[in-house]
């Protein structure tokens, strides 16, 4: 299987040691590496590659301007999700369970420092850290679907809500149409009780196209709430609406 090809930021202000690492990385294990001598200087790398710029960060903790631990705040602060691992010197325990409360994903002791090791735990880093982004966005996408389902469901309230008001209202338009509009338009003159039947009768067609646009539209909602929207249904439902407007 070929090894992946990791882009990592090794921080480091002992220059010589740094350098052994880093070579041994790309040579042995084809990482890419960039060195930092301290930690002002990786983040200044880190903002100007972007959070994804860097795979992950190997820093050691005991460096001028900014030391390990600042730089991993650091990173906390500005939100970015690049993994760290710390490199800590003997008899730094405490500073190795700071850096791991911080978020860190691991340390190593530089003492005791060995390549395969090392390459053990930047693969099993980069893994986890591969897991946690595919967990996140499962999680969110969950939360949209959870939202999205919120919102289907309070339309769907409202919409059951509005039809029958809608239904009435049209009902009593065209009751009153058939009913007193007409009785009115005897009692008019002519020409005038032509153009009023003509207008009612106008109305009424726009109150049946408008009704039948509702249905057509609820029918709709439905399908798609219900997650079965047919071709055929779809089609039916298409020719329905067709059939009642040439009609009207």
């Amino acid at each position: 299987m070929e090894q992946q090809t990791l882009n990592i930021l090794l921080v480091d202000d002992d220059e010589f040691f740094a350098n052994i690492v880093a070579n041994q990385l790309q040579d042995e294990y084809k990482y890419k590496v960039t060195i930092a001598c301290n930690g002002r200087e990786a983040s200044e790398l880190i903002a100007t590659g972007g959070s994804n710029h860097f795979d992950m960060v190997l820093t050691d903790y005991f460096m001028p301007e900014m030391n390990g631990i600042d730089l991993l705040k650091w990173i906390n602060e500005h939100d970015m999700e690049t993994p760290v691992v710390m490199l800590t010197a003997a008899g730094s325990d405490v500073v190795a369970v700071e850096a791991m409360k911080l978020g860190a994903y691991d340390y190593v002791r530089k003492e005791q420092l060995d390549l395969q090791h090392l390459k053990v735990v930047i693969d099993a880093t980069h893994e986890r850290h591969q897991f946690r982004i595919t967990k996140l966005m499962e999680e969110e996408r969950a939360r949209e679907i959870g939202l999205n389902n919120l919102a289907t469901e309070k339309v769907r309230d409202v919409l059951n809500a509005l039809t029958p008001t809608i239904n009435s209202a049209l009902a009593n338009i065209n009751g009153d149409i058939e009913g007193r509009g007409e009785e009115l338009c005897k009692q008019l003159p002519s020409p005038q009780n032509e153009q009023v039947f003509e207008l009612l009768r106008q109305i009424q067609r726009s109150a049946i196209l408008l009704e039948t646009s509702i249905r057509g539209l609820l029918g709709l909602y439905r399908m798609l709430y219900a997650h079965h929207a047919e071709a055929q249904e779809l089609d039916r439902l298409k020719r329905e609406i067709e059939e009642k407007t040439i009609s009207v």
